[in-house]
């Protein structure tokens, strides 16, 4: 309090002040300075105390209904992939991956799915027969044979549909 007087004294209009003058002006900023306390600090902590057990009801309620909703999509049976034309899955996963047709065989005749890709990175391999398995064909047999002339590899892959 005395550094708040020591930097007033430096007012001409404080030093002419009577004692009478100085504390009707201390007092009414203190007034002012507790008005602001309260309608900053407790007004809003008050009001948000004074909210407070109905939020939580609120989200608790909330809450509930999204355990309810969770527990029944909990229950819906998962549907079955639709069937897929081989040939033009086959064909999707190999543009998707930027292989070429021409560069590929597909062999979809007496029920048998098969791909030939005679010169192909084993990553573009991976790729493709990981994008056939979501299409709802997994690999039912596998050949990967080295390539003298590059890094490349022939891949010859059977596939088969999936009973999900």
């Amino acid at each position: 309090m005395s550094a708040a007087i020591a930097w007033l004294d430096r007012f001409a209009w404080w030093q002419r002040a009577s004692p009478r003058e100085r504390a009707i002006v201390g007092g009414g900023v203190a007034v002012v300075v507790a008005a602001i306390a309260v309608s900053v600090i407790v007004l809003p902590l008050r009001d948000a105390l004074a909210h407070a057990p109905a939020e939580r009801a609120q989200r608790k309620a909330l809450l509930a209904q999204a355990e309810q909703r969770a527990a029944i999509i909990q229950t819906i049976p998962p549907q079955p992939p639709a069937a897929v034309d081989a040939r033009t899955a086959i064909e999707r996963a190999l543009d998707r991956h930027g292989i070429a047709r021409g560069d590929a065989t597909i062999d979809t005749a007496n029920d048998r799915i098969a791909l030939t890709l005679p010169a192909t990175r084993i990553a573009d391999v991976a790729a493709v027969v990981d994008a056939l398995m979501r299409d709802g064909l997994r690999v039912n047999a596998a050949t990967l044979a080295a390539r003298a002339d590059s890094a490349d590899v022939r891949a010859e892959i059977a596939f088969a549909r999936t009973d999900r």
